[in-house]
């Protein structure tokens, strides 16, 4: 049996709050993320003035072992509940979200409506075969194995560190501890409902007509530039499209990239809401 995951234990992955003026920001985090992965850029934008909230999406951050009690309509209504909250005490309201953050951000901008959006790696789908069979393979196999797929290495420290934040008490030269990881499961029905984020981001796209700023690194290798540029052109209203040298990650502050995406964000927010707050 595996040690508990603990990776999300701590209390810096629990939503919070950075109160500042009258314009506010709501911070949407990715998967399986917290709402600690956007506290630099929502400190970056307080230290501006705005008030910032950075959510936790039901079944992440310390209840992850239940995420698949959860799926697309419970992220999606804990944003706009969310969002409307800031929208009956704060003007402007900004949406910033990252990778499934992002487009949960789409989507919730099309129901409920914002002043305007930051999409750091915006995900609308995966490239692979299986990626779309994942309504079907969820009734013919409820669970997916990547450890069959993907054969762990468990010299790689690369590999002994993921898993080592994810699961302190993890011993990897215990053969049982080893087999559980080959075992380890994920529900199929989890990646359709991340899968099912993604497409209806990409329909609403085309409903959004505020401004938008699109900032993606071009080593991504889950959400691909070419298909954040074919997201982005489908959006309705101004968009920027920023492209920094990075991965998947460039809403981490101890990466070059940050300077990049830090700097294009708040040149954003101030150049189209001078004034307003």
């Amino acid at each position: 049996m595996l040690p508990p995951i603990e990776a999300f234990a701590g209390a810096e992955h629990l939503p919070f709050t950075l109160t500042g003026g009258k314009p506010a920001a709501l911070f949407v985090h990715g998967f399986p993320g917290t709402a600690d992965d956007l506290r630099p850029l929502a400190a970056a934008l307080n230290a501006e003035g705005w008030t910032t909230h950075n959510l936790l999406l039901p079944g992440f951050g310390s209840d992850i072992a239940h995420l698949s009690d959860y799926g697309f309509k419970d992220w999606l209504g804990a944003v706009t509940t969310h969002l409307k909250d800031l929208k009956r005490r704060h003007s402007p309201v900004v949406l910033v979200g990252h990778s499934m953050g992002g487009a949960l951000c789409i989507n919730a901008a099309a129901e409920v409506g914002v002043d305007g959006l930051v999409l750091l790696a915006p995900f609308y789908k995966i490239n692979h075969a299986l990626w779309s069979m994942l309504p079907a393979l969820q009734v013919v196999m409820p669970q997916f194995k990547p450890f069959k797929l993907f054969k762990p290495d468990f010299t790689s420290p690369e590999f002994r560190d993921g898993v080592s934040k994810f699961m302190p008490g993890f011993d990897f030269d215990d053969p049982q501890h080893q087999a559980a990881v080959r075992e380890f499961a994920v529900p199929v029905r989890i990646l359709a409902q991340v899968r099912d984020v993604g497409l209806k981001a990409y329909a609403n796209a085309p409903k959004i007509s505020v401004p938008t700023l699109v900032i993606q690194g071009t080593r991504d290798p889950l959400v691909i530039p070419e298909n954040t540029r074919r997201l982005a052109q489908r959006l309705g209203g101004a968009s920027g499209f920023v492209e920094v040298d990075g991965e998947h990650e460039i809403n981490r502050s101890d990466l070059s990239s940050w300077s990049v995406v830090r700097q294009a964000a708040l040149a954003f927010v101030t150049d189209l809401f001078s004034g307003k707050g």
